[in-house]
């Protein structure tokens, strides 16, 4: 994907202050025109303030953060805290969000504090930037260096081939994000569909126009799945067609699978293919190589920073290998069949819903079920429940209208579902979470075992203190697991395990939702890959017995999760003392904010935040 240069220098902001200057810049020429500056780390929420004709007061809040929705309800919480008139707050950030994201924090903010809520994401910001005031830009080249705003103009005054251009399948998405990525470090704009790298502007709405203006190569992913593709087969005929009116080697053409010739299209076949079937890494190279001789564009400057996200630097990597560990779990096995089940009489909603904890079930209609395993036997009874059928998933498409496959993954999360109420979990139906109640588990210990053998254990529920000024509040957090099921993700089923937290007062309530958002990152601040896998395997080896973790009591209907996820080798592994230092900064300022002295006044509190 190309870069649109405005958003990428926004999202790689390193100077608050000077994004401060800028939000006070673009702001004045909003209508704001005297509005007044305020900012610093003690500014109780308030970076600026305008004052209008009729006494209306504007608040302004600016962020550089990526969880803008977080820091919106911290500035929100400290302006009505320290009573600051407010009857409009207007939030600039650099990070982007949804049109219902949008609506929601509007909504938010006017229910919970009275206020109008203006949002300036960092599309708007770039519409600003680059449409309406592009000379504010010039004023700001701690943010928009002059290099940046000169190879602007020339992508402005000339349209060139300046792009690659991915065609591929989806069943080949992890690929074509890998390849995406990959190709972006090293400096070429990519357009691959579905994926938006940091810094990227959107795929373009006419991919024909794309490829026959803008593109310098295709790149076609040939695979058993994109030959059975009507739209990649359509765009690689186009990519040939153009090849063949006069731009020599217009389409490169990549080997996925292990093809063979008569399975190829006629124009494909005299193809010459970079094969990436043996090994990506190779494959790679061969392809950097042949874009190199044909002198494509590599205009995107500090290319390996907008690919961060994903890829490091080369300095970074070692050559030894790496285990990761994912947090998927394989699924052994799957019952073949179906059941159909009917009731005599029709079944109350109360009913289904305390069903639910005890049996896994697609509801048809209020007499008639779907599921891999017979109901319980007080349900059976009660309702006289008898079997009414079933079939093999794996050789229909649909079962009652429903595609197959979409009803295995939902019975196979809901097993999981009964599987964590079996084990004692309780259910919270504000939250909808599935969570470890005090008192299930001795001393509130979740023993596990890490991948290198070495044992410990994390706490399932427990107990903080959340520093006001006004005086220190407890809350209570219990772990709360959530499982989701995809297909394909590797080849077959597989479940994925999140770990979510359920918050409560000393009394066991529920926090509202502005609450629960501050406890949440008070206690989770400190928590990086290591804390969330230990939590994750914690609650697999709990639900588990001898590594597999069992549901369904007959051999016919028992369903066989492996306990342990899925871990891959990675063949280059990570040098954290090369890393940036700024992340250990953070772990170690995480350390020392643990241990801040509780009588600390508000606004050192206020700034630390900041």
């Amino acid at each position: 994907m190309g870069a649109n240069l405005t958003i990428y220098c926004l999202e790689n902001i390193t100077d608050y202050f000077e994004f401060e200057r800028l939000g006070h810049s673009l702001m004045a020429l909003e209508g704001y025109s005297m509005i007044e500056p305020l900012g610093g780390f003690s500014d109780k929420g308030r970076d600026a303030v305008y004052v209008d004709k009729s006494q209306k007061t504007t608040i302004f809040a600016y962020s550089v953060r990526e969880d803008w929705r977080a820091k919106l309800a911290e500035d929100a919480t400290k302006i009505k805290k320290h009573g600051h008139t407010c009857e409009q707050l207007v939030f600039v950030t650099t990070s982007d969000f949804s049109a219902g994201q949008r609506d929601e924090a509007i909504a938010s903010v006017k229910q919970d504090y009275g206020w109008d809520l203006h949002l300036y994401g960092v599309e708007r910001l770039r519409v600003l930037l680059d449409v309406l005031h592009p000379d504010v830009k010039t004023a700001h080249p701690q943010i928009f260096p002059p290099s940046f705003l000169q190879l602007q103009n020339d992508y402005r005054t000339s349209l060139t081939r300046d792009h690659l251009y991915i065609i591929y399948s989806s069943d080949d998405v992890a690929f074509a994000e890998w390849l995406t990525r990959r190709l972006t470090s090293e400096g070429y704009l990519v357009w691959c569909e579905r994926f938006k790298l940091l810094g990227s502007d959107r795929y373009p709405d006419d991919s024909d126009a794309a490829i026959n203006t803008r593109t310098f190569k295709v790149l076609g992913v040939y695979s058993q799945a994109s030959l059975r593709n009507s739209q990649v087969i359509r765009q690689t005929a186009l990519a040939l067609r153009m090849a063949s009116n006069g731009l020599d080697s217009f389409l490169i053409p990549m080997r996925l699978d292990h093809l063979k010739i008569n399975q190829l299209q006629p124009d494909s076949s005299p193809l010459e293919f970079i094969g990436f079937e043996e090994s990506w890494t190779v494959g790679l190279q061969l392809l950097l190589e042949a874009l190199q001789a044909a002198d494509c564009p590599r205009p995107l400057l500090n290319g390996k920073s907008v690919a961060a996200s994903a890829f490091l630097d080369k300095d970074v990597l070692t050559r030894n290998s790496e285990q990761v560990v994912s947090n998927c779990l394989p699924i052994k096995t799957i019952p073949n069949a179906i059941r159909r089940f009917k009731a005599q009489r029709a079944v109350s909603t109360e009913r289904l819903e305390l069903l639910q904890h005890q049996w896994a079930y697609k509801t048809i209609d209020p007499r008639r079920f779907l599921s891999f395993c017979h109901p319980p036997d007080d349900f059976a009874k009660e309702y006289s429940v008898q079997l009414a059928g079933g079939e093999s998933w794996r050789d229909v498409q649909t079962v009652e209208g429903i595609k197959s496959t979409d009803l295995v993954v939902e019975l196979l999360r809901k097993s999981l579902a009964v599987k964590c109420h079996e084990r004692g979990l309780r259910y919270c139906p504000q939250t909808f979470l599935y969570y470890f109640p005090t008192g299930l588990v001795e001393r509130e210990r979740l023993n596990l075992f890490r991948p290198d053998g070495s044992k410990t254990f994390v706490s399932a529920t427990g107990q903080r203190k959340f520093w006001r000024p006004t005086g220190s509040e407890e809350y209570r957090y219990y772990l709360a697991p959530v499982f989701s099921v995809a297909q394909n993700l590797f080849g077959e089923f597989v479940a994925l395990v999140r770990i979510r937290i359920r918050l409560t007062d000393i009394e066991g309530e529920v926090l509202p939702r502005m609450k629960g958002v501050s406890r949440r990152k008070h206690l989770c601040r400190g928590w990086w890959n290591n804390e969330w896998l230990n939590r994750v395997l914690a609650v697999t080896h709990f639900l588990a017995e001898n590594d597999n973790i069992y549901l369904g009591a007959l051999a016919a209907e028992q369903i066989v999760f492996d306990a342990k996820p899925i871990c891959m080798v990675a063949s280059e592994g990570i040098n954290e003392d090369a890393l940036d230092q700024l992340s250990f900064e953070r772990s170690e300022f995480l350390i020392a904010l643990e241990h801040e002295d509780a009588d600390e006044n508000s606004d050192l509190q206020e700034s630390i935040d900041e």
